[in-house]
């Protein structure tokens, strides 16, 4: 009678990130980089930082840079702390997007 040897599961490898498959859509980079626009030209109508409205936001000053960039896949979380950050509502942040 043999004894059988329990197996130790090998590790997964992930992708080092991970991305939507509706990010690459054309459609989607397009209102990502027109959000991005917005949310810049909001910010410097203020006359605030990328750093102050980050740090108001509750978010990272890179993902705030991303996120103008049109280069960032925004949460709903993260654009009601930039509304609230830019003192606007979230309606007149998303407007032409």
């Amino acid at each position: 009678m043999t004894a059988t040897v329990p197996r130790t599961p090998k590790p997964r490898k992930r992708p080092r990130t991970w991305r939507s498959a509706a990010r690459s859509s054309p459609l989607v980079s397009a209102g990502l980089a027109r959000l991005g626009k917005r949310v810049r030209r909001l910010r410097q109508e203020k006359g605030l930082s990328q750093e102050e409205v980050a740090e108001r936001a509750a978010l990272d000053a890179k993902h705030l840079q991303a996120i103008e960039g049109g280069q960032a896949n925004v949460t709903f979380a993260s654009l009601v702390g930039i509304a609230k950050a830019l003192g606007v509502k979230l309606a007149e942040l998303l407007k032409g997007v």
